[in-house]
């Protein structure tokens, strides 16, 4: 009975996938760009992912600078018992 088994998997199963696979990247390539995009077009999406980038990286640095602020402050328990001993 596994002997049945395994010629399924081998002979239809897996070619069956492979197909679906062909189907799916095929569809996919008909999806790029158009080939008519002009210059002046690829230049300004250029630049707007160049502006993207350029925020997400601030957006980075703020947020190490942020944790790192946050690491350095003192627990809030650390704090109440600094004011009890100033008492």
């Amino acid at each position: 009975m596994s002997f049945i088994w395994i010629i399924l998997l081998f002979f239809v199963l897996i070619p069956i996938g492979q197909a679906v696979a062909h189907y799916i990247t095929s569809k996919a390539d008909e999806k790029q760009l158009p080939q008519g995009a002009s210059p002046d077009e690829l230049r300004a999406l250029e630049g707007q992912v160049r502006y993207l980038a350029e925020r997400v990286e601030e957006l980075t640095e703020n947020q190490d600078f942020l944790t790192k602020l946050l690491e350095a402050r003192p627990a809030s328990g650390e704090t109440a018992q600094i004011e009890d001993t100033r008492r």
